[in-house]
């Protein structure tokens, strides 16, 4: 089914190539917005946004919203993450954090917006950091959780840092590989 999608993406987006070059805009925008409609995705927006400009994003995100709502987002798989993406490739972080807060969000996803937003959002950055740590932490990916405990001490003071680390070994204290990272 997902590979039909994408293989069906790819006939229109060149078609829509096509059609731009024959100066046939709002035909492009026309099989753009079906296409989206039917299955949408990072790469129908940003050609949907480049093609609109502002009114398409404001359509697309009412659309992925109403979507999400009715449970259209069921069928569209990913369609709160795909939401969010938008919001933060737009840079609309005060969005983007309200919509994973309402609709949740693969772990990537979060991840993707912390790092995006960090210096706008450190509080919200720090709690996506820390569940991330601990999912890292349970995993076994020790040097992804360093990484991650490496951010959040630029985001935080060094007293708050080094509570966090003392709780953290104290917890994990049995995991003598991970406590050789820290």
């Amino acid at each position: 089914m997902f590979e039909d999608d994408r293989r069906d993406e790819e006939l229109v987006l060149f078609a829509v190539g096509l059609l731009s070059k024959a100066g046939r805009k709002a035909d492009a925008e026309t099989h753009l917005w079906r296409a989206f409609g039917k299955a949408p995705s990072l790469e129908l927006y940003t050609r949907l946004r480049k093609l609109g400009g502002t009114a398409a994003r404001e359509r697309a995100l009412t659309l992925l919203e109403a979507g999400l709502g009715t449970g259209e987002g069921v069928r569209w798989h990913g369609a709160s993450d795909l939401m969010i993406g938008v919001l933060i490739q737009e840079r609309m972080f005060d969005a983007a954090w309200s919509a994973l807060e309402k609709h949740g969000g693969m772990p990537q996803l979060q991840q993707a917006l912390a790092d995006a937003s960090a210096a706008s959002h450190p509080d919200k950055a720090l709690v996506v950091y820390a569940t991330l740590v601990e999912r890292h932490i349970q995993l076994g990916q020790y040097e992804e959780a360093r990484r991650l405990i490496d951010r959040m001490a630029r985001l935080r003071g060094a007293a708050q840092q080094a509570a966090y680390l003392a709780e953290l070994k104290g917890r994990h204290r049995r995991k003598r590989n991970f406590m050789k990272l820290l």
